[in-house]
């Protein structure tokens, strides 16, 4: 069992919305996995989770004008 970096808790599997707020628009990722405590809902993302949140902020952002929500995908596009 995992337990939480800021409160102690349990830290369980979940998913959760993700969002990115840049000077020219608002990234929204759905139902990313992680890791979210039970007691302070502190979320923690694995080293391949963070890295395709990257991927995709930076594919979304660079065509968009405002608002983008996007659904988690494992895979790159």
């Amino acid at each position: 069992m995992n337990t939480c970096f800021h409160c102690k808790g349990c830290v369980e599997p979940s998913t959760r919305t993700h969002v990115v707020d840049l000077d020219k628009c608002i990234v929204i990722i759905r139902n990313v996995p992680c890791m979210e405590c039970t007691q302070c809902g502190e979320a923690y993302y694995s080293d391949e989770v963070q890295k395709r949140l990257d991927e995709i902020v930076k594919t979304v952002s660079s065509v968009m004008t405002e608002i983008a929500v996007v659904e988690y995908s494992g895979s790159a596009a």
